[in-house]
């Protein structure tokens, strides 16, 4: 297999993402693959020697060294064509890294990305001052970036679960692949203890034989929070007990400072820089390993400290899980004076003790060889080939409201395939007709068709009418036939987004309703019957006004009124109380209402000979007496008194 290693940063850097890149380079080699590393240096031209392109580039000194390329490279182009490359892995998302993303999409190169850094953890690089505003918008835009990278390739290589859920929850949809770094053991387990270049690193420190000498090796910068152990020095009370620092980066002014400005000059020790080879000597010349980050996507510097037998004192992080073992392989703090109690834990470890404990940190490691990570990472390129062989290509395009919808040919034999994408999507990835999509994406895409769906067809009622989320579910599940999981996705997405509220509804429908000439029992029902919560209902119909509801009650019971014939003023005003009082108006309301109509003075008189003539329509066919009590019945029922029934009766013929 012939394979392209990208990267920002190579040797002579040291750093992380050089060492797992030289590890894989080492380790690939060794099986019997061709393995070309492409990225930069501080330079005018383009360099090519001993499978190692250079890319020309800018050295940014206050990021500790690191060389940025511009994106455009075509006088590299050549190169990378000739490579005749099976697969390409990016270990860097910028710069080089850019460049080559765009390459291998022109050259048809299988793509895999490693997510080494946790980039969201290094945003005080551009915010130094610590803005809200500016770390929020910082961090999601480090997230936008990282999605795109990692969906633009087959595969993602993570090296803990650490990084993958992090990953996942930037909304990477490209298989994830957890494959940690190795070491190159042989480095580590074979330094000689008798070596004198330990004692002289060791007397660097001190040359007290009662000393208890924590090491922390790696870049001095923020994100590394070296603060903490500086701070349990200052605290400490042991004279005893010294921190040795070994290496160098942006923040080592700051962090010097800290220890002058706590008086602790005198054990905490910084010792520069270490050659590569000499890494080993350093771990080894001290007693035990601390580093308090929670930036590591993997943690090297654990593994290569108990690589060399040494415990790790380190702050609770997700990396650390299958490491770390309290009081075996080292042990856990959060704060610097937990850090000092645990310290106490370890000096009380007795030789034997000690001896196990270095014995189970080297076991520990035994997974992480160079050659089970580079097997590991064969077989993710063999993955990431075989999905790029199945490749679908854009036929149609259309749109409609937020959304692009794209039918796909995989097979001319076969039926095109027809997925949905939101239009932030499409344009993210730059798709057009004749684009090429994997067939990871294309899955990712037809398992969420279903809820990409609803939401364009509830996005467009919305543009309509309001919608409650209960009223969305109940849409999704009978009318598009989506299941109850996914219906409730989208109304979660439709929440988050602000699309649909619940509670604005609520105000805003109660104050319509109300003004429409709804009682404030009947706004209660049908914000019920809408899915609105009874909080939301309660607080909606507090809002409403008291005055506006003795309004909407007058106004009823006018158009009642109306409606009620042959009927006296006091029954008519008892029914237009009794309808008032079932529409949800109180009776106070209600009888203030009925109170103040108005009728004529002969309302009653020409009320009851309607009352009359209507029953004698009804008892027309009675004989006489019978029909006289029928009428006299149905009049009393309608209000009127048995002398003013019995004087009409009497002056009228039956």
């Amino acid at each position: 297999m012939r394979v392209g290693l990208v990267t920002d940063t190579y040797l002579p850097d040291i750093n992380g993402v050089v060492s797992s890149t030289v590890t894989l380079q080492n380790a690939l080699t060794k099986a019997g693959h061709e393995v070309f590393v492409i990225t930069n240096h501080a330079g005018v031209n383009v360099e090519f020697q001993d499978h190692i392109l250079r890319f020309p580039g800018i050295q940014i000194k206050s990021f500790y060294g690191y060389k940025v390329s511009s994106p455009i490279n075509i006088r590299t182009k050549s190169y990378i064509e000739a490579m005749h490359l099976d697969v390409m892995h990016l270990q860097t998302n910028f710069g080089v890294g850019i460049y080559c993303q765009h390459l291998a999409h022109n050259l048809g190169i299988p793509l895999v990305n490693t997510y080494h850094t946790m980039f969201t953890d290094y945003t005080h690089y551009i915010n130094p001052r610590g803005y809200a505003g500016i770390e929020k918008v910082s961090v999601d835009a480090i997230k936008a970036a990282s999605r795109t990278v990692c969906n633009n390739t087959q595969a993602v290589i993570a090296p803990s679960q650490k990084t993958k859920e992090a990953l996942l929850d930037y909304g990477v949809l490209a298989p994830i692949y957890v494959v940690p770094t190795g070491l190159d053991l042989d480095k580590f387990t074979e330094v000689n203890l008798e070596d004198p270049r330990l004692q002289d690193i060791r007397n660097r420190v001190t040359t007290d034989p009662q000393a208890t000498i924590l090491v922390f090796i790696g870049r001095l910068a923020k994100e590394k929070s070296l603060d903490m152990p500086i701070q349990a020095m200052a605290i400490s009370k042991d004279p005893h007990l010294h921190l040795a620092v070994v290496g160098a980066g942006p923040d080592e002014d700051y962090y010097r400072d800290l220890v002058t400005s706590l008086h602790v000059e005198d054990r905490v020790h910084f010792l520069g820089k270490a050659a590569p080879a000499d890494i080993a000597y350093f771990y080894s010349a001290f007693d035990a390993f601390v580093s308090a980050s929670l930036s590591e996507t993997q943690g090297m510097t654990y593994l290569e400290a108990m690589a060399c037998g040494k415990m790790v004192f380190g702050r609770r992080d997700e990396v650390l899980e299958e490491l770390l073992f309290e009081g075996e392989t080292g042990f856990y703090f959060d704060s610097a004076e937990e850090l000092l109690e645990k310290v106490e834990q370890f000096k009380a470890l007795s030789m034997e003790q000690k001896e196990q404990c270095q014995q189970k940190c080297r076991e520990k490691i035994l997974p992480f060889t160079a050659e089970t990570f580079a097997y590991a990472v064969e077989r993710v390129y063999a993955q990431a080939i075989d999905d790029y062989s199945k490749t679908y290509e854009v036929e149609k395009i259309s749109f409609a409201g937020d959304f692009a919808f794209l039918s796909l040919d995989v097979d001319s034999s076969k039926e095109p395939v027809k997925i949905i994408m939101p239009l932030d999507d499409f344009f993210e990835w730059k798709i057009a007709v004749h684009t090429k999509l994997d067939v990871y994406m294309v899955k990712s895409y037809l398992d969420l068709y279903s809820f990409y769906w609803c939401m364009y067809r509830v996005m467009q009622r919305l543009v309509n009418r309001d919608m409650t989320r209960r009223q969305v579910v109940d849409y999704c599940i009978r009318k598009l036939e989506a299941p109850a999981m996914v219906a409730n996705q989208v109304a979660d997405e439709l929440e988050a987004s602000n699309r649909i509220n619940d509670r604005q509804y609520a105000m805003d429908k109660a104050d319509y309703y109300q003004s429409v000439g709804y009682s404030k029992r009947q706004v209660e029902k049908k914000l019920y019957n809408a899915g609105i919560s009874l909080e939301y209902i309660h607080e909606a119909c507090e809002e409403l006004s008291p005055e506006r509801e003795l309004v909407n009650a007058k106004q009823m019971a006018k158009r009642l009124a109306k409606s009620l014939k042959a009927q006296s003023v006091r029954r008519q005003r008892q029914m237009i109380m009794s309808k008032l009082v079932l529409n949800g108006y109180t009776p106070d309301e209600a009888r203030e209402a009925a109170e103040e109509l108005e009728f004529t003075e002969d309302h009653d008189q020409t009320e009851l000979l309607r009352a009359y003539k209507k029953a004698r329509r009804m008892y027309g066919g009675k004989d006489p007496e019978t029909q006289k009590m029928k009428i006299r019945t149905y009049c009393l029922r309608q209000g009127f008194s048995r002398d003013e029934i019995d004087e009409l009766m009497e002056s009228e013929t039956l």
